[in-house]
């Protein structure tokens, strides 16, 4: 095995890009919490209100935007790994988790829409959130996500219990406990520790 040499002035450097390299997980996760948290609350808000209030029956077009989602999430990877210089276990984690997470829910939406079974969707869906928040809190080593998913989880038992509207308003309330919040506090994080 051969062992490089480095020079005080070039182990500062490796060093300088290790931490700039983490700092731009954190905040490469932060965007991408924030981006689908905010993407799913205004849709099942908006949902409940077309719904409920409007009684329309083209309520379900607004998830919809889960393609604009899909696009963004896409060319903002294509434009980060593109500057990528350095890869780290903790980013190449949460890019396989986040792709893995997407088919999954792409594939369970095709499954809820084939079977008709949308009542049943959202417990799923809060129980993966959960189950998400709390590998994402592992792998990032960070409590306010694993602390999400326990919240999770009880929104998910809650939403068995109730009717489709109301599971809407939860769909609203699971995203904002496990993206919404954990986004904001990892972007907080980023700033505090690396500034």
């Amino acid at each position: 095995m051969d062992e490089e040499n480095f020079s005080p002035e070039e182990s500062i450097r490796v060093i300088q890009s290790m931490i700039d390299k983490t700092k731009e997980d954190f905040a490469e996760n932060a965007f991408f919490y924030l981006l689908w948290g905010w993407l799913i609350f205004i849709a099942s808000l908006t949902q409940y209100i077309l719904l409920v209030v409007f009684h329309s029956p083209y309520h379900y077009l607004v998830w919809n935007l889960m393609w604009v989602g899909t696009i963004i999430s896409i060319v903002y990877g294509i434009k980060y790994s593109r500057r990528e210089r350095f890869k780290t276990y903790m980013g190449d984690a949460m890019k396989l988790f986040g792709i893995g997470t997407g088919i999954s829910f792409t594939i369970l939406s095709l499954i809820f829409t084939y079977k008709e079974a949308w009542f049943a969707a959202f417990p799923v869906y809060f129980v993966l959130y959960a189950f998400g928040a709390f590998i994402g809190g592992a792998i990032l080593r960070f409590r306010p996500l694993s602390l999400a998913a326990g919240v999770c989880w009880l929104i998910a038992i809650v939403s068995a219990f109730v009717n489709y509207d109301t599971q809407l308003l939860l769909m609203a309330l699971a995203v904002l406990s496990t993206y919404i919040i954990p986004g904001y506090l990892l972007r907080a994080k980023n700033k505090k520790q690396f500034t």
